[in-house]
């Protein structure tokens, strides 16, 4: 019999083992699906008055869980310390993306832009020799 795996059910570990593009596509189609989810919960079809219906909270139930998984992708990312300055980009704009959907304030984003920057670069002297 062949085993039913729940991808929600603990993905830290297969997470871990991705590369910084992998990740992000993880993370690109996550959102995406999320996204679409809350479009579709946001239909009349899911409220009864001003509240959502069983079928709402059921949808309402999948975006929680996405948005769970999703944190675990941004976990994994911040984990990572890539020493390609490829992979570094690649983590830094996945952690970016992230980080300026919770944001308040543009100088704490602006901040963190750039040591982001200033890491990548110290990844691309150090691997050109300069």
């Amino acid at each position: 019999m062949t085993e039913i795996r729940n991808p929600l059910t603990s993905p830290k570990q297969r997470l871990e083992r991705l590369s910084m593009d992998e990740l992000t596509g993880v993370y690109d189609a996550l959102s995406l699906a999320c996204n679409c989810l809350l479009g579709i919960v946001n239909q009349p079809r899911f409220y009864t008055n001003d509240d959502l219906n069983g079928g709402g909270a059921e949808v309402d139930f999948f975006v929680d869980a996405l948005n769970d998984y999703i944190g675990e992708v941004v976990a994994a990312a911040g984990k990572a310390s890539p020493s390609d300055p490829g992979e570094a980009s690649a983590r830094a704009w996945l952690l970016l993306r992230a980080s300026a959907s919770c944001k308040e304030s543009l100088s704490d984003f602006a901040a963190e832009a750039a040591g982001a920057a200033a890491q990548v670069a110290t990844l691309k002297k150090r691997k050109h020799g300069s």
